[in-house]
């Protein structure tokens, strides 16, 4: 009996104690580390995100839309309602290089103020040492002590991250509170205390039970030995396997992944057990080639091979290169393998004008979106979230269009790559399709090369995340690629045969925009577009009809009209009731020959143009952006809870004061649609 407590109760003792000490001297020091990493990076992103307000602004000067006082005002004022954190107490600040405040939201006393010898309390002259930080680096992180947010009786250790804005000589910069990373540390040391605590208790009614039951039979007995015999086979040959991300695969039974590479690829165990060992590892073209898989070799017997470049798939769809080591295992007299991979070391984040192959340009792009749902989340506004959408579009499709071109060859001609649609009207949504077109001078060759072009650029697309478009309005079809000449006919013909089709193609391809290539082909197209509109206009009226087939989805009473319950959620399709803005500054714009695709843009210029009132254009643009927001937030919401956007929107989940917003808006939308008939009325 005194062997038995022995060997029961100091082995549990131990493994208590290895737990305590691993968690403690090992996961705890390490998550802390994790900890201080991810809030260094979140400052670095977010001042980076501020500064680009400031970037913005500037263009604006340099445009000549404002003057440097204007601009900086304009970025001062915005900078000064940035806040974020779980209290919306943190927020960022701008000093020049001399060192003088410029903006801080919780110090106003100091704005204006030199502050070459402004110290801490351990008298570190802490915007002076951000002014050096900019000049040796450009950015970077600063130490000190401040105030605790807007607590100016709290002084608390703060690191802080800050970058240069050349053109004005400013410093934006925001921070972090050192004492935040401690309470997280704080609480999960609280928690694994009641973790450990619960354990030793589990552990300590386990003791009793085997001490109060004795010794199991013997077929009991060798049933555990069994079963712990091949759990000791599986975790020493995971032990004695060298790398990082490690799983193996064994005839007739699950998958099996340790926690890196479930990490690694973004799996759960029980989804990861369920896989196919041939959908996880992907062949390489030796692989494809030879019909045959190394691991089916390495599992038969054969030689393992020296380790090799591979790719794994991940869950969400992508890839990761690994370089992959082989070698074959036998539990329990089944035969299979165990792979050790090591993720090749990849470079640092690549913008989407900056990659260099489709997968490179595909993962841009899927940090762009998480990018835009984070900013989405903690406040940004959604005309700049919107904006920064659509630039990442156009910066997309240029290095699609430089792939396929590096590709096929220099073209034979003169072309110009047309964005339509949502793109085309920089209005990108996080549920973005593909609406392109190709205009190409006609010399010998050209349709066919650019056919081929447009299809390359098409599957590129849709591999950095903009699906085809189910229409099949794609540069890689005939009737989406043309010389200018039959551009101008095809234009022709929808606008004076006056066919359904005709009007449905409106509402896509009169949104274009050249985003490469030569603008003169954009021009004359536009230019014939305007002139043939002008001859026909009984094709405004017959579009205005088309507009007002459509009912905004609010009853005589007041109430959604909402379609049958999806889910369990009663909706409205969001982007069918944008649709009418856009639809309706479109016709506005086609009528009065106006070259703006924008939708805001074309109903500031209609304003400008007095074609409508300026009340009118306030409550209109407000309407249009109100709804983006609610699209643009649903869809976020969705990505970052990796589930699929959509354009749905559930008024009955929205706060009380969110939906009466929304039947203000659809109310607006159809005041307009009245607006539309009357003017149109007898066509």
């Amino acid at each position: 009996m005194k062997r038995l407590v022995l060997r029961t109760v100091l082995p549990a003792l131990l493994a208590v104690a290895l737990f305590t000490g691993v968690v403690f001297f090992f996961i705890l020091p390490a998550f802390n580390r994790v900890i201080m990493d991810q809030k260094r990076l979140m400052i670095r992103e977010l001042t980076e995100s501020a500064w680009n307000i400031l970037a913005r602004c500037e263009a604006d000067e340099r445009a000549g839309a404002l003057t440097r006082e204007q601009a900086q005002a304009a970025a001062i004022s915005q900078v000064r309602g940035l806040h974020y954190g779980q209290e919306s107490k943190d927020y960022f600040w701008i000093i020049d290089m001399q060192p003088r405040m410029i903006v801080h939201p919780y110090r106003p006393d100091l704005e204006g103020t030199d502050l070459r010898e402004f110290a801490d309390p351990h008298g570190k002259r802490l915007f002076v040492e951000m002014v050096r930080t900019v000049e040796i680096q450009g950015a970077g992180y600063v130490a000190y002590r401040w105030q605790w947010k807007d607590d100016s009786r709290r002084i608390v250790p703060k690191l802080s991250y800050v970058k240069g804005f050349e053109p004005w000589g400013w410093i934006i910069g925001t921070g972090i509170y050192v004492e935040d990373v401690a309470a997280e540390r704080a609480a999960l040391l609280e928690r694994l205390q009641l973790v450990s605590l619960s354990i030793l208790v589990v552990v300590s009614g386990l003791l009793f039970v085997l001490l109060r039951a004795g010794f199991q039979s013997e077929r009991a007995r060798q049933h555990l030995a069994a079963a712990l015999h091949a759990s000791e086979e599986k975790h020493r040959s995971l032990v004695e396997a060298a790398g990082e991300s490690i799983l193996m695969a064994i005839e007739g039974e699950a998958l099996f992944a340790n926690p890196s590479l479930l990490r690694l690829l973004g799996y759960e165990a029980a989804e990861f057990a369920g896989k196919d060992i041939g959908a996880i590892i992907l062949p390489t073209a030796a692989e494809r080639a030879g019909g045959r898989r190394l691991w089916q070799d390495v599992t038969a017997g054969a030689p393992a091979p020296t380790p090799f470049e591979a790719e794994l798939q991940r869950s969400d769809g992508g890839t990761i290169r690994v370089m992959l080591s082989l070698s074959r295992i036998v539990v329990q007299g089944k035969a299979g393998f165990m792979a050790v991979a090591t993720r090749v070391a990849a470079p640092r984040d690549l913008e989407p004008g900056e990659a260099e192959t489709p997968s490179e340009v595909a993962a841009a792009n899927r940090r762009g979106m998480v990018k835009a749902s984070l900013m989405l989340t903690h406040g940004t506004p959604t005309a700049e979230v919107s904006r920064m959408l659509a630039a990442n579009a156009d910066a997309v499709v240029r290095r699609c269009l430089g792939i396929a071109i590096g590709e096929l060859g220099p073209p034979p001609g003169a072309f110009a790559f047309l964005l339509m649609g949502s793109l085309g009207r920089g209005e990108a949504s996080l549920l973005a399709d593909q609406d392109h077109a190709i205009i190409h001078a006609d010399v010998a060759g050209a349709p066919e090369y650019f056919l081929r072009l447009g299809r390359r650029v098409a599957d590129v697309l849709d591999a950095a995340g903009y699906p085809y478009c189910r229409g099949g309005i794609m540069a890689g079809e005939p009737g989406c690629c043309q010389s200018l000449e039959a551009w101008r006919t095809t234009f022709s013909r929808w606008i004076h045969t006056l066919e359904p089709d005709d009007l449905l193609h409106a509402k896509v391809f009169f949104d274009f925009r050249g985003v490469d290539g030569d603008t003169d082909l954009v021009a004359a197209l536009r230019e014939h577009l305007q002139a043939e509109i002008a001859r026909q206009p009984r094709f405004c009226h017959l579009l205005a009809r088309s507009v007002l087939q459509y009912e905004p989805p609010l009853s005589a009473f007041g109430a959604f009209v909402l379609e049958a319950p999806d889910a369990g959620r009663a909706t409205f399709d969001i982007k069918g009731v944008m649709a009418q803005i856009v639809d309706i500054a479109r016709l506005r714009a086609l009528q009065h020959a106006l070259p703006e695709v924008n939708t805001l843009a074309r109903l500031e210029a209609l304003a400008a143009r007095g074609a409508i009132k300026p009340q009118t254009l306030e409550a209109t643009a407000e309407a249009f952006l109100f709804l983006m927001d609610l699209r643009l937030r649903n869809q976020a919401q969705r990505l970052l809870a990796q589930q699929e956007p959509d354009n749905r929107c559930a008024p009955g989940e929205l706060p009380l004061e969110t939906q009466k917003q929304l039947k203000r808006v659809l109310t607006h939308i159809k005041a307009l649609q009245a607006g539309l008939d009357h003017d149109f009325r007898g066509a």
